[in-house]
């Protein structure tokens, strides 16, 4: 049994996503189809990617992951396929897929669109899909390329006595999640004082373990699941009551 995810930009309150769904199932019955969000913001492939990036090792082997984020429609814009680490993925030639992966891919093909001459994007995601749960293969349903568009994710910026990154994602909490990882940590002499800076003048004297490490209303600094820095709230929302958004830049000095 196929496990399919799904992660679109196409929100929740129209028919998208059940359209889209009915063909998966209409084209493999017996496939297993999970909802990893459609609530990405609209044509935001950083977004988008930080979310696969960080989930898709966490489903099976073979698992085919499919990402609709910023389409521009049925021939308006090429459509891939990818094996990487066992793993199969199919979106638009945007650069969503760069932005996931660390490495080259095994194999990525660009779909033949021409020969199959279906009607629908869908149809051809669906095609996709059967080719890879019957066959274990892409290479049979387009051409291997190497001529797709790349992007280079935000990454922190390291010097002496300073780490530089940024706001990447705000949750549902409004925590506001840094691309600032705890590997980066590491790198730096453990017995020195570490304070974390934000909109220039604020500041976190001390990175906790978990929200209730101080009195509910307090801000805080941790790092996540995912080993991302983030800045919180213990019970309220750090995005609106410290003023960050997406992009603003965060610092932790080593002091």
């Amino acid at each position: 049994m196929a496990v399919i995810t799904l992660l679109t930009d196409f929100g929740d309150k129209d028919y998208y996503v059940g359209l889209f769904k009915g063909d998966l199932y209409a084209s493999s019955p017996s496939a297993k189809i999970v909802d990893i969000s459609h609530s990405i913001p609209p044509y935001d492939i950083v977004t988008g990617a930080f979310f696969l990036k960080n989930v898709y090792a966490h489903y099976p082997k073979g698992t085919i992951h499919i990402a609709r984020v910023y389409e521009q429609g049925l021939g308006k814009q090429k459509l891939l396929a990818a094996k990487y680490q066992n793993y199969y993925f199919i979106a638009p030639d945007n650069g969503f897929l760069t932005l996931v992966f660390d490495e080259k891919p095994d194999l990525i093909v660009e779909i033949d669109m021409k020969q199959a001459k279906l009607n629908t994007l869908e149809e051809y995601y669906c095609r996709v899909v059967k080719e890879i749960t019957f066959n274990n293969n892409i290479g049979s349903i387009g051409i291997a390329t190497s001529d797709y568009v790349e992007k280079r994710a935000m990454m922190p910026v390291l010097q002496e006595d300073k780490i530089i990154g940024n706001v990447i994602y705000v949750d549902n909490f409004g925590n506001a999640i840094t691309n600032i990882h705890v590997d980066e940590i590491k790198r730096f002499d453990k017995n020195k004082q570490m304070r974390i800076n934000y909109r220039k003048y604020d500041f976190i004297d001390r990175i906790v373990e978990n929200y209730t490490d101080v009195p509910q209303t307090y801000s805080l600094a941790r790092f996540n699941s995912l080993g991302y820095l983030e800045l919180c709230i213990n019970c309220g929302n750090a995005a609106d009551l410290l003023g960050l958004t997406k992009g603003d830049a965060v610092q932790i000095l080593f002091e």
